[in-house]
């Protein structure tokens, strides 16, 4: 049976950089570009899951899933450490995901994937990070954990100095399921990854546009 939490989750999140991207045009800030690339992997992620639900796993496709997760987890705490913290911390978190990213993509493509492992999961995309082997797995929770932390720990800061800002729960709401979603993958169980990845996305959009409608509310006055 095919899940289609994947595609609603790419629906979302394709809205989502589009709105983002716009956002960074006009206002040209840099957390707002590392959200836009963030939520641009994403969108790429879930639009390949739900594709492995109608033809199964590609070597490629799957190597090319695996690796935007975590990067993408990480330029979100990157953005979070450029709205929130003095310059110098967001350029030096974004330093840290670009450099453990290159590595982390060559180790992905060039390592062996385990390909009886992409047809041994219903749905599909449950996948997970079984095919890969255990030294790249290793390297995904550089990216993700610190970048989720970021994000979660940074929205309830922001609330914490703001209380008006109410947004920001939903946004480390949303942040909270993405976390556990990943954990619950990293320690072997993959089951109903979607289902919490969509929660936490649909979260963050909703936390994205109550922020747009602050700010907008915020500049007439």
């Amino acid at each position: 049976m095919v899940s289609y939490f994947p595609l609603i989750s790419s629906v979302i999140s394709a809205v989502f950089t589009i709105l983002l991207g716009v956002q960074y045009i006009r206002r040209r800030k840099k957390h707002q570009l590392m959200w836009t690339i963030a939520l641009a992997m994403f969108t790429l992620s879930t639009a390949l899951a739900f594709l492995s639900e109608i033809n199964g796993w590609t070597v490629f496709a799957y190597q090319v899933y695996y690796f935007s997760v975590s990067p993408m987890v990480a330029f979100m705490g990157a953005g979070t450490l450029y709205l929130l913290a003095h310059k110098p911390w967001g350029k030096y978190f974004l330093a840290y995901t670009l450099i453990v990213s290159i590595f982390f993509l060559v180790l992905v493509f060039t390592s062996t994937v385990d390909t009886t492992q992409l047809t041994a999961y219903s749905p599909p995309s449950d996948i997970g990070g079984q095919p890969m082997p255990s030294n790249v797995r290793l390297v995904s929770p550089l990216l993700s954990v610190p970048g989720g932390l970021l994000l979660i720990i940074g929205s309830l800061y922001s609330f914490y100095l703001d209380k008006s800002r109410k947004y920001n729960l939903l946004i480390a709401l949303g942040g909270a399921f993405q976390f556990f979603s990943g954990l619950k993958e990293r320690f072997g169980n993959p089951a109903y990854f979607f289902i919490f990845t969509t929660v936490g996305v649909l979260l963050l959009f909703l936390g994205f546009l109550l922020s747009s409608e602050y700010i907008r509310k915020r500049e007439k006055k």
